[in-house]
């Protein structure tokens, strides 16, 4: 979440994490939508191929975060809890929060549904109802196993519905209350800064791709 504003132009993300953000956005909705329609056929296909390429962009975005640009690195936006207390302290109230790339709150807003979006993703792959669906490894466990992790994976995806639903509502009230447009930046990769303001390093795209093709194929192997 981008907070900054002034004269100056800033890169504030790379390609590969915005395609990132809105391919996984793009992914969890089909992957919701499939979940509540019958498992077979069409609604089938589209809820295991979803899931496992949200598996895939979970695991290149860990790893991204670690030796991507940085803006998309943990250390740059994951931070303690007196931050996080006190960035919502000052979006309580008329002075702006200023910060190039996640904030306090959208840091941790990131680091939650990762962590819950890899989950997700995994138990997906040993879920099966018993009779039409199963996950690509669900004949790898027991049955008692498989059911488990079922229900496990319903109650989750239930719950990252809330989770995406309330950190959609937070950036729209940035918009309406705070005058702060956190959805462009993450479109255009650029913000606005103060002329004092160093622009963060950015990774080359190549780096990018190449881990997404290393993850890709692992992932696939592993689950195929």
């Amino acid at each position: 979440m981008n907070e900054v504003n002034g004269d100056k132009k800033i890169k504030v993300w790379d390609i590969a994490t915005r395609l990132f953000h809105w391919a996984l956005a793009v992914l969890f909705c089909l992957s919701a939508y499939s979940a509540f329609q019958d498992k077979f056929g069409l609604y089938a296909d589209m809820h295991r191929n979803a899931g496992v390429t949200i598996l895939i962009l979970v695991a290149w975005r860990i790893l991204w975060g670690i030796v991507g640009s940085d803006t998309a690195r943990f250390s740059h936006f994951i931070k303690s809890p007196r931050a996080v207390f006190q960035h919502l302290k000052q979006s309580f109230s008329s002075l702006p929060y200023k910060t190039i790339g996640h904030n306090p709150l959208g840091g941790l807003s990131v680091a939650l549904m990762l962590v819950l979006l890899l989950a997700q993703a995994i138990m997906g792959l040993f879920a099966s109802d018993g009779m039409i669906f199963s996950g690509p490894l669900s004949r790898e466990v027991s049955g008692s196993l498989s059911s488990d992790l079922t229900n496990w994976h319903e109650l989750l995806g239930r719950i990252l519905i809330g989770v995406v639903a309330f950190h959609v509502l937070v950036v729209l009230m940035y918009g309406v209350f705070k005058r702060v447009n956190l959805i462009w930046p993450m479109i255009s990769g650029n913000t606005s800064g103060e002329p004092s303001t160093l622009a963060p390093r950015m990774k080359p795209g190549w780096l990018a791709l190449l881990l997404f093709i290393v993850v890709g194929a692992t992932v696939c192997l592993s689950v195929f």
